[in-house]
């Protein structure tokens, strides 16, 4: 991660919680604000420590997952530039079993967790806006959990696909089989063979550590009805008139 000084932070933020915030209350935080740039893989907060920094994304994507004493992960959502990454410093104790790493490159803009706590008790705007993006983010670690149990793969892919191309604002995804099929926890083997047969009905298409949706339509009807639970809790818990 690279990092540098708060100079850099405009009110003319693409991360939606930072653009929503009154004047005065942004102003507040901008002294404690690190521009940061972040790589695809890396390790933003790990699972058996509380966050040591707060991050609002600009640009990138962000997964949050719990994995087993063997190692084996399952990914619970999804971040990107409609949230925070962190908001757990906003909880005095904890017991910290969830990893979040980035699934794409990325940038924006960082927060001391101290800082953080300090402006969710004193706002009531931020107070609001964080306590939404948790409910939709509940809302959809729960559909997710149900998804994962109840739906059929090809089902399970488009809806993750279609979830992943929100966040990242794009239809072009630098992601591998590999990683889909680590945060969906099967196989390779069963990521390719279905992404095979979406391709073969023209939905997407893809190459080595790149997938591209090329047909948003038929991909939404051939995802469960999870993707659209999903999407319409973004909407509503993540709206700027919130």
């Amino acid at each position: 991660m690279t990092t540098a000084t708060g100079k850099g932070s405009q009110r003319n933020s693409r991360n939606s919680l930072l653009a929503a915030l009154p004047e005065a209350e942004f102003r507040r935080l901008v002294p404690h604000l690190k521009v940061i740039s972040v790589t695809s893989g890396e390790v933003l907060h790990a699972s058996d420590e509380p966050a040591d920094s707060v991050y609002f994304l600009e640009e990138g994507v962000a997964s949050l997952s719990v994995s087993t004493s063997e190692g084996k992960n399952l990914q619970l959502s999804i971040v990107g530039r409609e949230s925070v990454v962190g908001e757990r410093a906003i909880f005095k104790k904890g017991l910290f079993i969830i990893r979040c790493a980035m699934l794409t490159e990325g940038s924006g803009h960082s927060i001391p967790p101290t800082v953080f706590h300090q402006e969710f008790e004193r706002s009531e705007v931020l107070h609001d806006l964080v306590l939404s993006r948790i409910e939709a983010r509940l809302t959809e670690t729960a559909q997710t959990a149900l998804c994962n149990q109840m739906h059929e793969m090809e089902q399970r892919l488009c809806r993750w696909l279609l979830t992943f191309a929100d966040r990242l604002h794009s239809e072009e995804l630098s992601i591998t089989q590999q990683s889909i099929g680590d945060m969906l926890g099967v196989t390779r083997t069963e990521i390719s063979r279905t992404a095979g047969e979406l391709r073969e009905r023209n939905l997407i298409e893809y190459s080595r550590g790149r997938l591209t949706i090329i047909n948003r339509v038929g991909l939404q009807d051939k995802a469960c009805e999870c993707y659209r639970i999903i999407k319409l809790a973004i909407k509503e818990f993540t709206s700027s008139k919130k």
